[in-house]
């Protein structure tokens, strides 16, 4: 435990080593990993979207909430789920329980997980998602610039001309079809491929 609490201090720049003493317990094991992805938790007291709970009368006569909202029934699903970018890329770029698949995500770094989820489920502060939920966003493509071309999912992966080299040494071609040849692609080659665009997905 004491090992682990260093490793957390010294991660977070709180940590000073020295030959001996309780200080020098870092410097006595050579399995100790040089960084990890250990970061202060922080509380978000301000958040950038609204809740509303509406009732039965509401819910009939109109869909509450204000226009472009995100709405959901009780059990969490999606009203007009088909419509919902969040819910149609998921369906089309992991269309099926692979445990293979969800093994080789999960081997992935904290940071490299998240970032494959969040692309692979529209869930990331581009375009229309990021407008939604009141966050900074382009209105066109900030890697071709093409102010006909709003930022989505679709463009990034599949057509973006800018980003043709990238994709084809990554995900195997120039330009994809559609989002549903993400579905066959290992997370590891899409994580590199994210990464290099230079899109922060959050």
């Amino acid at each position: 435990m004491s090992t682990l609490a260093a490793i957390r201090l010294r991660d977070l720049d709180y940590w000073k080593d020295h030959l001996t003493g309780h200080s020098s317990i870092l410097l006595k094991n050579n399995n100790i990993p040089s960084k990890t992805d250990y970061c202060m938790p922080t509380e978000h007291m301000a958040t950038p979207f609204h809740t509303l709970i509406p009732n039965r009368d509401e819910w009939t006569s109109a869909t509450p909430g204000q226009e472009g909202a995100l709405s959901f029934y009780t059990d969490g699903s999606k009203l007009n789920n088909q419509n919902s970018l969040v819910g149609r890329v998921a369906r089309l770029t992991w269309p099926h329980i692979d445990k293979a698949r969800s093994n080789a995500l999960c081997n992935l770094s904290r940071g490299d997980c998240s970032l494959v989820i969040r692309s692979l489920t529209g869930h990331w502060l581009i375009g229309i998602h990021a407008q939604r939920l009141n966050s900074p966003y382009n209105d066109f493509c900030r890697s071709c610039r093409d102010e006909e071309e709003e930022e989505s999912p679709e463009h990034f992966f599949c057509f973006c001309p800018a980003l043709s080299s990238r994709r084809f040494r990554f995900l195997g071609k120039p330009f994809l079809d559609g989002l549903g040849d993400l579905a066959s692609l290992s997370p590891r080659k899409i994580a590199q491929f994210v990464q290099l665009s230079n899109w922060t997905p959050f």
